[in-house]
Order: C-alpha cells, then sequence, then structure tokens
C-alpha cells in the first residue's frame, strides 16, 4: 500500500471516529455543560405556584446551583436569588 492511501485511510478512519463521538449524548451534554460554565447560556427559570401558574420569573446568563428542593443564582443585574419550591429552567 502506498503512504498516500496509508494517509487518506488515516485520516477517513480519524473523521469517522470525531463524527462518531460527537454524535454522541453523554458528548453533546459535555460540551453544552463546559458552554455554560465558561461563556453561559440564556435560561429563564420560572417559580411556579402550588396550581402550577408562574409566580416570577428571572432572565439568567450565569450558572446556577440546586440545593434540596432550591436554587440559586444570580440574574442578569448580578443579584443573587434563592428560590425553594417547583420551579421550571428553560433554555432559550
Amino acid at each position: 500500500m502506498s503512504d498516500k492511501a496509508v494517509t487518506i485511510t488515516i485520516v477517513s478512519v480519524l473523521i469517522c471516529v470525531a463524527v462518531l463521538i460527537a454524535s454522541c449524548n453523554s458528548t453533546r451534554q459535555n460540551m453544552k455543560t463546559l458552554k455554560s460554565n465558561t461563556v453561559g447560556i440564556s435560561r429563564t427559570v420560572t417559580l411556579l405556584d402550588a396550581n402550577g401558574k408562574p409566580i416570577k420569573s428571572w432572565e439568567i446568563d450565569s450558572t446556577y446551583n440546586t440545593s434540596g428542593t432550591g436554587i440559586y443564582f444570580l440574574d442578569k443585574n448580578d443579584k443573587f436569588t434563592a428560590i425553594n419550591g417547583t420551579f421550571i429552567i428553560e433554555e432559550k
């Protein structure tokens, strides 16, 4: 086999492996987590009452932390907010 054929084979195998790795859910989740921790992801946090109706919503770009049934984060005005109860976190 010539050097050119070996090189093409190796490059093809590497591309196939890269595509397979990139298509894995765990890889995509790890990339999303890395983006969230470094750049931030725009999200909406909505606190719900006992009937499932929204009480208040916050726009955040920072990461959030959970603690038991609560969550705490910095909103877009860099104000610390901690809520406890039923909430929904939606990525924009």
